[in-house]
C-alpha cells in the first residue's frame, strides 16, 4: 500500500509541475495585472539561485520590442548587482527625555541601499519569453551569474 501512495504522490507532483511549465510555454499574451503577476511568479520561481550561481528574473514593457528586451535585461542585471555589490548605510537615533508626565521615547531609523561603481559582466541569458500586452510587448528574461 505504501509504494502505491508514494507513486501517486510522485505522479501528481509531475503533473502539477508540467501544468506550470505548459502554462509558461503556451502563454502568448497578458490580459490583466493578475495575469502578469501569475506568469512572472511561475516563470521566475522555477529557477532558483544556488551558492555558486545567482539567477535573477527581469521584465520590461515597451511598444518597441527591442526596448522591452533591453529593459528586461537591465532589470535583472540591477537585481544581480543589488545582491552582489550593494551596501546599506543606516542611521539610528534613540532619544529619551523626562517630562512631568513621565519619559518620552522616540526612535528613528533610516536606511539607504547604495550601488556605487558597479560592474556586472559575465552574466548569461538563460531564457527569454516575449508576450503581447495591450498595445506593446512584455519581455521576461532569466539571467544567471556565476559567483566567484
Amino acid at each position: 500500500m505504501k509504494p502505491l501512495k508514494i507513486m501517486s504522490i510522485i505522479i501528481m507532483s509531475l503533473i502539477l509541475s508540467n501544468c506550470s511549465n505548459s502554462y509558461v510555454k503556451n502563454k502568448k499574451s497578458i490580459t490583466s495585472p493578475d495575469d502578469l503577476s501569475k506568469f512572472i511568479n511561475i516563470y521566475c520561481n522555477q529557477n532558483l539561485s544556488t551558492d555558486k550561481v545567482i539567477k535573477m528574473c527581469g521584465n520590461g514593457w515597451s511598444k518597441d520590442l527591442n526596448i522591452s528586451e533591453n529593459k528586461a535585461v537591465i532589470s535583472a542585471v540591477l537585481k544581480i548587482a543589488h545582491v552582489t555589490q550593494h551596501s546599506i548605510v543606516s542611521s539610528e537615533v534613540i532619544t529619551q527625555s523626562e517630562t512631568s508626565k513621565g519619559v518620552d521615547k522616540t526612535y528613528s531609523l533610516s536606511a539607504d541601499s547604495k550601488l556605487n561603481d558597479v560592474s556586472i559582466s559575465g552574466y548569461k541569458v538563460i531564457s527569454k519569453k516575449v508576450l503581447k500586452e495591450k498595445n506593446g510587448w512584455r519581455t521576461v528574461v532569466l539571467l544567471s551569474y556565476k559567483v566567484s
